[in-house]
């Protein structure tokens, strides 16, 4: 099973016309070539009348008539068509040809539209082989949800740079075949880590082989392993950290344009001049500002907002302190006017002192501070896609219920 073990870690961008010149050159030879002119063109009129005289003896009266040599004329009757009847004609026309249009589109299927929701799984499903009932049931659970974005777990980066599990990734494959096949419209996203402390040397992520190693990965997830894009889960990543800019470059440049590039963000935790319940174990402060929220936006096509682990302990706390990560990140993104995706993570995983108590942050504390969260995002609110469940593995039933209420309300 995947599980973050670095969960707890806030703990520690366009003729001319020519004359001859000899015209020009004596008058009376001028006018001595205008009467040789003349004649030549006397006598060809002459040959002309005879021979059409000729024509005219062979050729049988009224069936045709020739005005120059070899030249034929067929004398058709007129027709004529009243206006009003051609100005009929073209209406027709016009209403027929949009009826074989609407036609021809209705023998097209519906678009489907991806639906708003996101959920992480992890390798119990993606590191074992499983019947296809099971798979099928699973998609269905994802269908009755709105669920049209899947995290689905591949790997993480260790300390001596290899990938962990890479003997999974032919299960990884068939998991991912066996998905598209019985939904074609998901999202499917290969959910790759990378714990950026780790070791003795501690923080790595300013190494460019490890970012390069990343971004080559990423490609693989999506060329060999069949995702239709990517999901980075770099833990952590402070205010202002440009290398985390340029992994995300590199990941750009290795998967090209066209496929889509999610991305795990860290909550405001503890914002100041802020009116809201502040963690009291959380150093005042830590939070991504507007200028670094939009920087990656605009490397991305998704930002998953970790809301969760927000070391509060009061139920009402956290729903007031959801409700201000739904609104910062919503206006953040809003500024921009375009560009990636925001979801907001809510917790069904089990308990995590001290950051995460499921009595205090839970579906329905969640799902309320997200509520109030989009209406105080006001028109900034339509940048926010949906939910995103962490995690699949912990869902229980009651929390699955909750969540299809909540997306199935009037």
């Amino acid at each position: 099973m995947a599980r973050r073990c670095w969960l707890n870690w806030p703990y520690y961008k366009q003729e001319t016309t020519w004359v001859p010149n000899f015209l020009h050159q004596n008058p009376r030879r001028r006018k001595k070539d205008h009467h040789a002119g003349a004649g030549a063109r006397e006598r060809q009129r002459r040959r002309r009348e005879r021979h059409q005289q000729q024509q005219n003896q062979t050729v049988p009266p009224g069936s045709r008539h020739l005005s120059t040599p070899g030249r034929l004329k067929i004398t058709l009757p007129t027709i004529r068509i009243p206006r009003i009847q051609l100005i009929a004609g073209a209406v027709v026309g016009v209403i027929l040809v949009i009826a074989v249009i609407l036609f021809l589109r209705g023998l097209k299927p519906p678009e489907v539209a991806n639906l708003p929701h996101a959920i992480w799984i992890g390798t119990e499903w993606t590191y074992a082989v499983h019947e296809p009932e099971d798979v099928a049931d699973l998609v269905a659970q994802w269908q009755e949800n709105d669920i049209g974005t899947v995290y689905a777990w591949v790997s993480w980066l260790q300390e001596d740079g290899t990938w962990r599990g890479a003997e999974n990734f032919t299960a990884v494959r068939a998991f991912v075949q066996q998905v598209k096949e019985l939904y074609p419209q998901l999202d499917l996203h290969g959910w790759v880590s990378f714990p950026v402390n780790l070791g003795e040397d501690g923080y790595r992520l300013d190494d460019e082989e490890l970012q390069q190693n990343i971004a080559d990965f990423s490609g693989s997830v999506v060329t060999e392993l069949g995702f239709d894009g990517v999901f980075l889960n770099i833990e952590p990543v402070w205010d202002g950290d440009e290398n985390f800019l340029d992994l995300l470059r590199k990941v750009r440049a290795s998967v090209g344009d066209t496929v889509p590039v999610s991305v795990a963000v860290p909550p405001d935790w503890s914002p100041e001049d802020a009116d809201i319940p502040v963690p009291p174990l959380i150093v005042p402060g830590t939070i991504w500002q507007t200028e670094y929220k939009q920087s990656v936006a605009l490397l991305t096509d998704q930002m998953a907002v970790m809301a969760y682990n927000s070391g509060l302990s009061e139920p009402d706390d956290y729903e007031i302190w959801m409700a201000y990560q739904v609104e910062t990140f919503a206006e953040a993104i809003g500024e921009l006017g375009e560009g990636t995706q925001l979801l907001i993570g809510i917790p069904t995983y089990d308990a995590e002192p001290p950051g995460h108590d499921p009595a205090v942050e839970n579906v329905e504390t969640a799902l309320a501070g997200y509520a109030a969260g989009l209406q105080q995002a006001g028109e900034a609110a339509q940048f926010v896609r949906g939910l995103a469940i962490y995690a699949g593995w912990t869902t229980d039933d009651l929390e699955w219920a909750q969540f299809g209420q909540w997306v199935n309300r009037p």
